[in-house]
């Protein structure tokens, strides 16, 4: 099965596509300065939440840069409903290969680092969106300490703890202004709604050529979420205003 597939049945239905709640984006987006008339290019923006809540909220304009086709069409939905269609749109491209006409004057990516391959390589992308006063919202996994068992800290490569994060956004030339953390029952929301797609999928493909494919990674991630990621792994959105030297 491929990826996008996968991404559209386990998370298509979800409002947010990720471990955090309307009230913290808000909070992000309220400690990033957001306000009407700022810019905001969000890639991996899935179903447009975030930037339909930051249009509604703050008065943003901006763009979302999303591949999938359904979340895509999710988004524009998303937007026209609040009101913002002629304020946000939606690109359907790959996010590395967008360029921007202008600098915007915040860049984020939600849960969306695994586009460039980490938080590093995100925090580099998004820093060629926006001007040189600009904002960068991350969202994305830390561990909660640098004593993670090896054998699920190498499931994930790309990982950072926290203290890595703030080192990173220092050497890039930027202070973190928030960090917006999710709790245990924000994860617990976010995969359980991951779970319930899943089992919701296998009972009506009972014929499906992917059928034990879907079944395996159902079991993989609660294995390792009740094993190792609920006491380990962290999500943070994490604010990044330019730094003081």
């Amino acid at each position: 099965m491929e990826e996008d597939e996968l991404v559209s049945i386990t998370q298509g239905a979800l409002s947010i596509m990720n471990p955090t709640t309307p009230e913290k984006v808000l909070a992000a987006g309220r400690a990033a300065g957001l306000r009407e008339g700022t810019r905001v290019v969000e890639i991996g923006c899935g179903n447009g939440t975030i930037l339909a809540l930051w249009g509604r909220e703050y008065g943003i304009s901006g763009l979302g840069i999303e591949a999938r086709p359904d979340a895509c069409r999710r988004a524009e939905k998303a937007f026209l409903e609040a009101g913002l269609g002629g304020r946000i749109a939606v690109r359907c491209m790959d996010a590395r290969e967008y360029v921007p006409g202008e600098p915007f004057d915040c860049a984020a990516a939600i849960g969306a680092s695994h586009i460039h391959g980490g938080f590093s390589a995100t925090l580099d992308a998004l820093t060629g969106l926006i001007h040189d006063g600009g904002t960068i919202v991350i969202g994305d996994r830390c561990w909660r300490s640098d004593h993670t068992p090896p054998e699920f800290a190498r499931e994930w490569p790309d990982v950072l703890t926290g203290y890595e994060i703030l080192s990173t956004a220092r050497e890039a030339g930027f202070d973190v202004a928030a960090a917006v953390r999710s709790s245990e029952n924000d994860w617990d929301h976010y995969e359980s709604g991951i779970w319930q797609a899943l089992l919701s999928w296998l009972g009506d493909h009972p014929d499906h050529p992917d059928r034990d494919f879907v079944i395996d990674y159902f079991h993989r991630i609660q294995d390792g979420y009740f094993g190792y990621g609920r006491e380990y792994m962290d999500w943070a959105m994490y604010v990044l205003v330019p730094g003081y030297r």
